[in-house]
């Protein structure tokens, strides 16, 4: 027990950084990100798999994923405004922000109901912009294969939205 939370010392030490982020643009809500993070480690430390991981950031990762993607679950759609905002380039306008919003939240909404793998992939891919080798490597899967999951789990996505909201599915929006 001693050794293991050594070692989940270890990991978070080294990547709680990129852990934390990945909460924080899953979950889009600033408290729970602080919350899932005492749960990862809470959740490494009493985990007997954690010990047996060949790559135990690979495994972090994979549970803190889990975690957020449980924690949308739970939680259903936000209902209040404590959403996170990713310090990457923002919209211009209010509404524009908004719209961003409500698409991150659609798209986030979405991809929880992919199978595991394929929200692993989607989530490091687009969110962590990983290149697929990367992808491949934490994985332990081969870089077509990775190409090939991220392309069927890209179009479930599609599905998933366009069900969700088929009249503006394809529709572009211009104000011209």
């Amino acid at each position: 027990m001693e050794n293991r939370q050594e070692k989940v010392l270890g990991v978070l030490d080294r990547h709680g950084a990129s852990l934390h982020k990945l909460l924080a643009r899953l979950t889009l809500c600033e408290h729970a990100t602080g919350d899932l993070m005492q749960e990862l480690f809470i959740c490494l430390a009493g985990s007997r798999g954690f010990d047996k991981a060949n790559h135990p950031y690979a495994f972090a990762w994979r549970t803190a994923a889990n975690l957020a993607f449980e924690w949308r679950r739970r939680r259903g759609r936000l209902s209040d405004r404590e959403e996170a905002r990713l310090p990457e380039k923002s919209p211009a306008t209010p509404l524009e922000e908004l719209i961003h919003a409500e698409r991150l939240e659609r798209v986030l909404q979405a991809t929880s109901k992919l199978n595991e793998l394929g929200r692993n992939v989607v989530v490091m891919r687009f969110i962590e912009q990983e290149p697929y080798d990367e992808i491949a490597r934490r994985l332990g899967k081969n870089p077509d294969y990775v190409r090939v999951v991220c392309s069927k789990s890209v179009r479930k996505l599609r599905g998933i939205l366009d069900r969700q909201d088929p009249a503006h599915a394809d529709a572009e929006v211009s104000y011209d």
